[in-house]
């Protein structure tokens, strides 16, 4: 691709697409925190209090889904951009 225009359009593009998935790093970022916050917290109540089984393991696994989801998304926005990246390059 040759064309001024279409580089232009392009870049703008990359731009835009670079700041999704900055904000989506940083929406996972925050995501993976709370849930290791969480989930410490609630292994702590539950070795304090409870002698019976583990109750912790079931909400640290269903949320664990939720973030391991929420990981697939960012990674597929990471591959999107790289694609936009290589489209350009080879421009």
């Amino acid at each position: 691709m040759t064309d001024p225009f279409e580089r232009a359009v392009l870049r703008e593009e990359l731009a835009e697409m670079a700041a999704l998935v900055e904000r989506a790093r940083e929406g996972f970022v925050i995501h993976a925190v709370v849930y290791v916050a969480v989930n410490v917290l609630l292994i702590v109540v539950n070795s304090l209090t409870w002698r019976g089984e583990p109750w912790f393991v079931y909400p640290l696994l269903g949320w664990g889904i939720g973030l391991a989801a929420h990981g697939a998304a960012y990674r597929g926005q990471v591959r999107r951009e790289r694609r936009l990246a290589a489209r350009l390059s080879e421009a």
